[in-house]
C-alpha cells in the first residue's frame, strides 16, 4: 500500500548501499493493463461488511468501495423486512453460538448478529415480540395493520438508494475524467434528474389523482432527448472518448437503464411484502397453536408449536429474508455504480536471508 511506502524504502536501504527502490504510479500502470489488486480499508463496523461486497466481487484497483454503503443499506433492508424483537434477538444470539463453536465463520456471524441487532429495532417500531403486538407498543406502524404505510415507505427507500448508487457513479466518471458521460448519461446526472423528475410526477399525480404536472413531463421529455443523444453530446463537446458506444446499440443501453429505474424501484416493493410475510407466519403459528390447545395434553402441544414455529421463521424465514437483502445489494443498488473484478491484496515477505 501507499501508506507504507516510507517503510519498504527503509527496509530497501537496510540491505545495502547498492540498493534501488523503483516505484511507479498506479494510474500508470492500469494504463498498460496492468491489474492491480486492491487492500479495502474500513473501520471496525464496515469491515464486517466486506464480506458481503467480496461475495460479489472485490472493487477494482481505484474504483469506489462499496462497503460502507453495504453497512448502512443491509442492515435497514433486512430489519425492515424482519422486525421483531424476539426473533432478532434469537438471530444475533444464534449467530454468536455458532461463530464460539466455530461452526459459522466470524466474519459471515458479525453480519448475521448486525443484522439480528437490525431486526431488534425495526422490531421496537412494529411493536413486535415473536410475532405478538400486544406486548409493545409500536414506535412508528405495524405490518399488520399499515401496509400503506410499508409500501410507501419502502419506495421512497428504494429512491434514495438508487440515487445514492447513481451519486456514486457520478463521482467515479468525473474521477475518471468522463465529463460528457458525467452529465448526459442514464446514469449521470442527466439521468438522475431523469428519476427524480420521473418519481415526483408518479408521486403528485398518484396522490392527487388528476395525472402528473404537465411542467414535470416537459422536463422528464426533454431529459430523455439529451439521454438519448448523450453519446452525440459528449463528442461535440468534449471530443472522442475511448469505449464510446453508438447507434443501436447505444439506444438500447438508453432504453434498458431508464426502464431499469422502474423495474429497480418496483424491486424495493419486497421490503413491505416480506415485512407483511413475517408478520403473516407470525400470526399463522399463534392461531395453529391456539387450535392444538383444546387438544388432551394442549399446553404441552401449545408450547411445542409456538417453539418449533418461531425456529422455523428465524432459520428458514431469516435464510430467505437475507437472499433477498443479498438481491437488492446485488442487482439494484450495484447495479447503478458497481463492477467490481478485483483481485485481493497479497503482502510481499522477505525472509531476509536471500539478498538476490
Amino acid at each position: 500500500p501507499a501508506s507504507t511506502l516510507e517503510q519498504v524504502g527503509e527496509a530497501v536501504n537496510r540491505l545495502g548501499p547498492n540498493t534501488l527502490l523503483l516505484t511507479e504510479k498506479g494510474s500508470e500502470l492500469q494504463k498498460r493493463g496492468k491489474q492491480l489488486p486492491t487492500l479495502l480499508k474500513n473501520n471496525f463496523f464496515t469491515r464486517t461488511f466486506e464480506e458481503i461486497v467480496a461475495l460479489y466481487s472485490l472493487p477494482s484497483y481505484g474504483e469506489t468501495d462499496p462497503s460502507p454503503l453495504v453497512a448502512l443499506s443491509f442492515c435497514l433492508f433486512f430489519g425492515f423486512m424482519f422486525g421483531d424483537v424476539g426473533h432478532g434477538l434469537l438471530l444475533a444470539a444464534g449467530a454468536w453460538y455458532l461463530a464460539r463453536k466455530g461452526i459459522l465463520k466470524k466474519a459471515f456471524a458479525s453480519v448475521i448478529r448486525i443484522a439480528g441487532i437490525s431486526a431488534m429495532v425495526f422490531g421496537f417500531l412494529y411493536g413486535s415480540v415473536f410475532g405478538s403486538e400486544e406486548i409493545l407498543p409500536s414506535l412508528w406502524t405495524s405490518p399488520m395493520h399499515g401496509i400503506s404505510d410499508l409500501i410507501q415507505t419502502s419506495l421512497f427507500v428504494g429512491v434514495a438508494f438508487l440515487s445514492m448508487g447513481i451519486i456514486v457513479n457520478i463521482v467515479s466518471l468525473k474521477r475518471k475524467g468522463r465529463i460528457g458521460k458525467m452529465l448526459f448519461d442514464g446514469e449521470g446526472a442527466a439521468g438522475l434528474l431523469f428519476y427524480w423528475t420521473a418519481a415526483a410526477a408518479a408521486a403528485i399525480g398518484f396522490t392527487s389523482g388528476s395525472g402528473a404536472p404537465k411542467p414535470l413531463l416537459v422536463l422528464a421529455g426533454i431529459l430523455f432527448i439529451v439521454i438519448l443523444f448523450s453519446s452525440v453530446l459528449e463528442r461535440l463537446i468534449f471530443g472522442p472518448q475511448g469505449g464510446d458506444e453508438g447507434g443501436v446499440v447505444h439506444t438500447f443501453t438508453v432504453f434498458h437503464d431508464l426502464l431499469s429505474f422502474l423495474s429497480n424501484t418496483a424491486s424495493f416493493v419486497r421490503l413491505a411484502a416480506f415485512a407483511l410475510n413475517h408478520a403473516g407466519l407470525s400470526a399463522a403459528v399463534f392461531m395453529l397453536s391456539d387450535m392444538v390447545h383444546t387438544l388432551p395434553g394442549g399446553t404441552l402441544f401449545r408450547a411445542a408449536v409456538l417453539i418449533l414455529g418461531n425456529i422455523v421463521i428465524v432459520g428458514l424465514e431469516g435464510l430467505i429474508v437475507f437472499i433477498q437483502t443479498l438481491r437488492l445489494e446485488y442487482y439494484e443498488f450495484f447495479s447503478k455504480f458497481y463492477h467490481g473484478g478485483g483481485r485481493p491484496f497479497t503482502p510481499v515477505t522477505w525472509n531476509g536471508k536471500n539478498k538476490e
